[in-house]
């Protein structure tokens, strides 16, 4: 459990400053250019689906949510508009202020890429677009 926590806190911090990936102009290992201008360094500088992931005001969503149920087990991690699910699969993504979740998978997964959420008597439910539901618990 706590290496999902560790995993998921470092990806949010990563969403959080804006970074992903080099910003010393140097062209890129498979033979593109350089960058014409560096990515922006300060928190909540990035726009992603309209939220300033990282940046955005606290909410009642913000935490570590996981669910064991059915078998499967679910990681979603909530911090300021940023999102990312760590099991299964990895993704990242925001939450916007009416609680819609967009996330992209690494491995290209479409489960669990476009959700809602709601508070229901202190459990996180997570309605995926093309997906199943899952109810999570805070952690």
């Amino acid at each position: 459990m706590r290496r999902y926590a560790l995993a998921g806190l470092a990806v949010l911090a990563l969403l959080a400053s804006g970074c992903s990936g080099s910003d010393d102009g140097a062209a890129p290992s498979g033979g593109g250019t350089a960058r014409s201008a560096p990515l922006p360094t300060r928190p909540g500088a990035v726009v992603t689906n309209g939220v300033r992931p990282g940046a955005e005001k606290k909410t009642t969503l913000d935490g570590t949510w996981t669910s064991a149920a059915g078998g499967e087990k679910v990681a979603l991690y909530l911090y300021r508009g940023a999102a990312a699910l760590n099991s299964p699969g990895f993704c990242t993504g925001t939450i916007d202020a009416s609680a819609q979740i967009k996330l992209t998978c690494a491995k290209g997964s479409r489960a669990r890429t476009s959700g809602r959420a709601v508070l229901r008597s202190g459990a996180l439910v997570v309605s995926w677009q093309n997906g199943p539901k899952d109810t999570l618990h805070r952690h």
